[in-house]
């Protein structure tokens, strides 16, 4: 995909994210590799139905909402995805789940648009965006979770960490692709986005914010 996205999803290496999980029959297949110039078909991302869901968590309960897309594109050939790119729209950052000024003022927060709170979270009038890049994508065999493990660089606030993830490549109508994951887990502290981390500040007792955030992927592009 041409330069977009990341999920950056807030988004990729997974802690839980960084790491690759592998199983027999991934480590036996053979992955398709991003070479300098992906080749084959360009599936440009449909930015209305491709979005990143998260989900965050503290001691007192959790909070959810979407980041969308500005675009990007994928490449496929031979039935394969060959690389691509994200652009994630970090500015567009959304709290679901709740109203008002209560969702507002997390909002802002999150986005750093809040006075005084711009170095918090994402800063996103620094940082507006963040970028998913391809780099691999192996084959599974009968795995339950997803036909495909993508591998991948996610970059957040001009920082890149790897980030692997099983997801589900629909490609048969030839025209169209659908990619969806089940919800994968990044640390977001990789990313500098140490606010309220216990790793860093020892003094929290129970206000806190855990350093993992689930993730769930789903992308829509369609054939140039």
């Amino acid at each position: 995909m041409k330069h977009l996205m990341i999920l950056s999803i807030f988004f990729v290496g997974l802690s839980t994210f960084a790491c690759k999980s592998k199983s027999s029959e991934e480590s036996a297949s053979t992955p398709t590799t991003l070479g300098t110039i992906p080749t084959g078909d360009v599936y440009k991302i449909d930015a209305p139905r491709t979005a990143f869901k998260w989900m965050a968590f503290k001691p007192t309960g959790s909070h959810n909402g979407i980041v969308p897309v500005n675009g990007g594109n994928v490449f496929v050939k031979d039935g394969n995805i060959t690389g691509g790119i994200i652009d994630i729209n970090m500015a567009g950052l959304e709290v679901q789940g709740m109203d008002g000024e209560m969702k507002e003022s997390l909002q802002s927060h999150l986005r750093g648009t809040a006075p005084g709170k711009e170095e918090d979270f994402f800063n996103v009038g620094k940082y507006p965006s963040a970028t998913f890049t391809i780099v691999s994508v192996t084959k599974l065999e009968n795995d339950p979770v997803g036909t495909h493990m993508i591998n991948g660089n996610l970059t957040i606030k001009d920082i890149t960490k790897p980030i692997s993830f099983k997801a589900t490549i629909d490609l048969a109508s030839g025209n169209a692709m659908k990619v969806t994951t089940e919800p994968f887990v990044i640390d977001r502290t990789l990313w500098d986005i140490k606010y309220k981390s216990k790793k860093f500040f020892s003094d929290l007792k129970d206000d806190f914010i855990n350093d993992e955030i689930k993730i769930e992927i789903t992308v829509g592009a369609i054939k140039e």
